[in-house]
């Protein structure tokens, strides 16, 4: 572990950007959106609200140089240097970090640890030792949250003071995913960049369409209305000859099932009256109902370039190249990354359009845009924090700021300004990032911090190709899942 002040921290994507086969010289033509020079903006009645929140929090409130300790293990979550770089990401940290030192009179110090592995040992380490060295956490909920929720080593955040919860800068799906009869163990929303970075999208290529005379205003038009769902992804898509040859385009390029079972609403994870988690015994008919309905279409060579397949073959070797290459070679249609793919993606020679993984039906109020398992990034704190009521005053302050700064520089700049090619997907961005959901089963999956965890590898490979064993794996898995709830809950002292 590295003790650093943010003067000398690094800030890296941790996505980097693939080398890409088959290129075509040359640009294509596309529909940038930039953002224009000029005057700074006049701060919105939005902004000076908010503004104004912070400093009624650090009213009589001066903590006179008092240590505040941010610990973590990614540094996309802090500031390169402790000044103004130039770079969009980091400058807005800074900005956040600076306005609060100011306010409550600060002495920060930002931990920077080498990963999650270490964040989570030191964390258990330092509570059980009755320590107190780190203020507030952040880091994955799959490899930091799941262990050390487990060890019990975490403060129940709906018990620290000042913290509002219901206030906009929090993720309010928190209290129908992650609550355990009532009780929040970590909070997750614009104070961690990975807000931005975790949610599952659909990009469509957009030289395909042309190629195909598919209208891009028909599919945006349908997520606009509530029309868009898989029957009419799978109707559009027919409008591309199968490519048996494989040398052709393909409909779908590398599709993962799992995003679809929680578009159609329906969760790995219920709660029963008291609000305790459970899983079902049996496969509810709706899982493999859909199953049946999404694994033909995905597992059919002349229709997908698909990323799983029960031999366990490479796609580079099978296609000849990676997923975001065969899409920027246009030839395929859609692709099914996470939301970090939208400013990354830019860096190749590709123009696409965003949209949100479809609905069951037409019937279903809401777009449901699940989260990747291996990125839901969240804060915590630690349950020996000796200053509670200042940690909850700062935690408070850097959500809220972080609707000004980490919201503006990360999705309005990043990825609805640079990121994309035309502005209906600027739209679009905001029906994803404003129906987000999670699935308790990262809490309970067994299996090592660095894999998915059987229960819910078993759906992903179960939802993408392997339908025929799905009711007997769910079932063998879903009573190893319900051991590890109780567990869970035992630790906690509920149930």
């Amino acid at each position: 572990m590295r003790k650093i002040t943010a003067s000398v921290l690094v800030l890296i994507l941790v996505l980097g950007v693939l080398s890409a086969c088959g290129k075509k010289s040359g640009g294509k033509e596309t529909e940038s959106v930039t953002v224009p020079s000029g005057a700074e903006p006049t701060e919105s009645a939005e902004v000076t609200e908010i503004r104004d929140y912070v400093k009624s929090l650090a009213e009589g409130a001066s903590y006179d140089g008092r240590s505040f300790t941010y610990y973590g293990g990614q540094d996309v979550n802090f500031p390169s240097k402790e000044e103004e770089t130039g770079d969009i990401r980091s400058d807005a940290l800074f900005y956040r970090q600076r306005e609060i030192t100011e306010l409550f009179g600060l002495d920060w110090t930002n931990e920077l640890a080498e990963g999650s592995d270490e964040v989570k040992d030191s964390l258990i380490t330092e509570v059980m030792a009755g320590g107190d060295s780190y203020d507030l956490v952040h880091g994955f909920v799959r490899s930091v949250g799941r262990p050390t929720l487990n060890a019990g080593v975490l403060h129940e955040m709906q018990n620290l003071d000042h913290i509002d919860l219901e206030a906009k800068w929090w993720n309010q799906s928190l209290w129908d995913s992650y609550a355990l009869d009532g009780k929040l163990y970590f909070l997750i929303g614009p104070i961690n960049v990975y807000n931005y970075l975790d949610t599952h999208v659909i990009l469509f290529n957009k030289n395909v369409t042309r190629m195909f005379s598919i209208d891009d205003d028909d599919i945006y038009n349908s997520v606009k209305e509530g029309k868009w769902t898989i029957d009419r992804m799978f109707e559009i898509a027919k409008a591309i000859p199968e490519n048996s040859s494989g040398t052709g385009v393909y409909r779908y390029d590398a599709p993962q099932g799992l995003p679809f079972f929680f578009s159609a609403g329906y969760k790995i994870t219920r709660f029963d009256e008291d609000g305790l988690p459970y899983v079902p015994d049996k496969l509810p008919i709706e899982y493999s109902n859909l199953a049946d309905k999404i694994v033909p279409v995905f597992t059919d060579n002349s229709q997908s370039a698909f990323a799983y397949s029960k031999k366990n073959e490479n796609f580079e070797k099978k296609y000849g190249c990676d997923e975001e290459d065969l899409f920027d070679d246009d030839r395929a249609l859609f692709i099914f990354p996470d939301s970090s793919a939208v400013e990354y993606m830019r860096s190749f020679d590709v123009s696409f359009g965003i949209v949100p993984t479809p609905k069951l039906s037409e019937n279903q109020k809401n777009y449901y845009c699940s989260t990747s398992s291996w990125s839901v990034g969240a804060v915590y704190v630690p349950k020996t924090v000796k200053n509670a009521e200042m940690t909850g005053r700062i935690t408070e302050a850097m959500a809220a700021l972080s609707q000004i700064h980490v919201k503006e520089a990360y999705y309005d700049k990043l990825l609805k300004s640079q990121g994309i090619f035309d502005l209906e997907s600027a739209d679009m961005l905001d029906i994803i990032f404003a129906n987000k959901v999670y699935d308790m089963a990262d809490l309970y999956s067994d299996g090592d911090i660095n894999n998915l965890g059987p229960f819910v590898q078993v759906m992903v490979d179960s939802l993408t190709y392997d339908n025929e064993n799905f009711a007997s794996n769910y079932n063998a898995y879903s009573r190893v899942a319900k051991i590890n709830i109780k567990l869970l809950l035992k630790t906690l002292s509920l149930g």
